[in-house]
């Protein structure tokens, strides 16, 4: 129970911005152990959203209540995964050339033009498609990041390393078996409990859409880095809430 507890909350420390001031445990281990609580992790911040969408539903219109549900979800994150998903626009898109060079780009700090352009849709989608749940399924704020977070676990699980050190590789590759049943087994069942059958599809179809992201990211570096699984999570999360409604309607 105490090495469960450790490895909660040093999935808070690490992929939130939630203060757990207290030294953990956090070697290699630790990290595919507690691969089952990166769905709560996107548990906690649709929580923050479906939350925050409650208690001023009614006193805002559904689009100002998407603006701040998108931007409570960047803060609680402190904008990781949409940083990865910019840095992999940059490296993907802005340059032709080698694997190393690509790497190169997307370690960068600075954020070119596609890595700005790739941010700015992707708000955009968020913050429509949230407008959409409120209006629709607002239960759907609560899935859509659990299925994203799910989404990180399948791609390490599936894939392999493009560079020999990097934060990415303390999950790609090392994923086994038994820690992405378990954490397929707790998506599936916290996303039904809150969208019902419709989980089902969603979650097979997040592993098609981290099926072929992984198969992008061979051809274009040989591999997957942290920046990648951060933009998986984002392009999932996004599906997610699209294909919720091709399905529903």
């Amino acid at each position: 129970m105490k090495n469960i507890i450790n490895n909660f909350l040093l999935y808070i420390q690490f992929f939130t911005r939630i203060p757990v001031n207290k030294g953990l445990n956090c070697e290699d281990k630790n990290f595919i152990e507690g691969t089952p609580f990166f769905p709560i992790i996107g548990l906690i911040i649709g929580g923050f959203q479906y939350a925050v969408y409650y208690s001023l539903s009614g006193k805002l219109n559904s689009f100002t209540l998407s603006i701040i549900a998108v931007l409570i979800s960047i803060m609680i994150t402190g904008a990781l995964h949409l940083d990865g998903f910019g840095d992999c626009a940059d490296g993907f898109f802005a340059f032709k050339g080698g694997k190393d060079k690509i790497i190169e780009i997307m370690k960068d700090s600075r954020v070119g033009a596609f890595g700005c352009i790739a941010i700015v849709f992707n708000i955009l989608l968020k913050v429509s498609l949230v407008d959409s749940a409120i209006n629709a399924a607002p239960l759907l704020i609560i899935a859509a990041p659990i299925i994203g977070r799910f989404s990180i676990v399948f791609l390490s699980y599936i894939g392999k390393s493009a560079k020999p050190q990097g934060t990415g590789n303390l999950f790609i590759g090392k994923v086994k078996g038994i820690n992405f049943i378990c954490t397929l087994m707790v998506t599936g069942a916290l996303t039904y409990l809150f969208i019902g059958y419709r989980a089902i599809l969603l979650i097979i179809t997040s592993m098609i859409v981290t099926y072929l992201f992984n198969k992008f990211c061979e051809k274009k570096i040989e591999g997957l880095s942290g920046d990648t699984l951060g933009a998986n999570n984002e392009i999932v999360e996004i599906f997610t809430l699209i294909m919720y409604f091709i399905f529903t309607n």
